[in-house]
């Protein structure tokens, strides 16, 4: 009964879907963040920092019913923003009028990289599922020669979903011998079975050794976030991702660390990590602020280049990582599902441009 009124709302009532698919992201966003400030007993903000940060987004328009956000990162990282961007202001609000993801969802598949950014480095490609078609070279192969193609490496590979992927869920990181991989003892076969489609098997990148030396087991990679306007590509934030010791992924919410990172690619000296401890050295004993990202000028000038490419989406956020050369290679690119835990480690998502982007927030889209 729910979906037969939901559907006769969407046909006849305007907007009706953006303005249900806004309210379910907004309530199931501030229901989860609400509940991670009460498993973590996070501190209540002050008086006057509640104030200033509902005073600030007042006078841009928006209505700021709660401050879980700027609670959450005041505690993560000792430092109070009134410019924080909540997540339940950036999902539903923001991101849909910067991004249009109805208007190209085939865009939205990162099986697609390859064509969109040509010519740019990315990981080697063995496998690849589209819409259920194996892919190898850009030629259409069958399952069996998907399989073979897998077996025959014997090197690290990972395979992960492209189309609603996000938080490293289902990234693995995997070997194969005697046809059986090193997930679970799956073979190859009944790997590809757990994932259904749309997903990729590459080979896993031999990273740069000053990269390497933060955490050895994962893929330490930088995510840059950039926004384009009629001035040009604009980096808005980055940080360092580091995995925790033995893990394959970087990822925040997998127990990894946010770095931030200074104009000339050094680290800064802190790096926070879920559970709200802050380290100045990594699991490996490396000093955070003794590290500098190699080549770090031309990772944001690529990342600049690689967003004329996709003008549809306004907002962008990149992983890249640096290989044992020192060069930057594009991992993944995303528009939808972008996590702004970062601003953790680099402070307010949008800097200078806030009063342009949330402006951007409030038009009809």
């Amino acid at each position: 009964m729910y979906q037969i009124i939901k559907n006769n709302l969407i046909k006849h009532v305007p907007n009706f879907q953006k303005k249900f698919e806004e309210i379910y992201v907004t309530v199931s966003s501030r229901r989860y963040m609400k509940s991670i400030i009460k498993k973590k007993k996070l501190p209540k903000l002050s008086p006057s920092e509640i104030k200033a940060a509902k005073s600030y987004y007042k006078s841009k328009g928006y209505n700021l019913k709660n401050t879980y956000w700027h609670r959450y990162y005041k505690a993560m990282n000792g430092e109070f923003h009134k410019e924080y961007v909540p997540y339940d202001i950036f999902n539903p609000k923001i991101n849909p009028r910067l991004n249009k993801r109805k208007q190209w969802p085939a865009l939205l598949d990162k099986n697609l990289s390859y064509n969109l950014f040509e010519g740019f480095a990315q990981p080697k490609r063995v496998v690849q599922n589209i819409n259920g078609f194996y892919y190898i070279e850009e030629k259409i192969v069958n399952l069996d020669e998907a399989i073979k193609a897998c077996n025959r490496i014997n090197k690290r590979l990972i395979i992960k979903p492209t189309i609603d992927s996000g938080k490293g869920r289902l990234v693995n990181a995997f070997t194969v011998e005697n046809y059986k991989t090193s997930y679970e003892n799956l073979n190859v076969k009944e790997l590809f079975q757990l994932y259904k489609k749309d997903f990729i098997v590459q080979e896993f990148l031999e990273q740069s050794e000053v990269i390497a030396s933060l955490n050895p087991s994962s893929l330490n990679t930088l995510r840059v976030v950039t926004y384009l306007n009629l001035d040009g590509v604009h980096v808005l934030s980055s940080v360092l991702r580091i995995g925790e010791l033995g893990s394959s992924t970087d990822n925040f919410s997998k127990g990894g660390l946010f770095c931030g990172i200074l104009k000339d690619g050094q680290l800064k000296g802190k790096g926070y990590s879920p559970n709200g401890t802050i380290l100045t050295k990594t699991s490996t004993g490396i000093v955070l602020k003794e590290c500098k990202i190699p080549n770090y000028e031309k990772l944001q000038d690529m990342t600049k280049l690689m967003h004329f490419r996709v003008p549809y989406f306004k907002i962008i956020s990149w992983d890249i990582a640096i290989n044992k050369n020192n060069e930057p290679v594009l991992i993944e690119y995303n528009t939808h599902r972008q996590g702004i835990d970062l601003q953790i480690a680099s402070g307010p998502l949008f800097g200078k441009f806030a009063d342009e982007i949330l402006d951007i927030g409030l038009q009809p889209y």
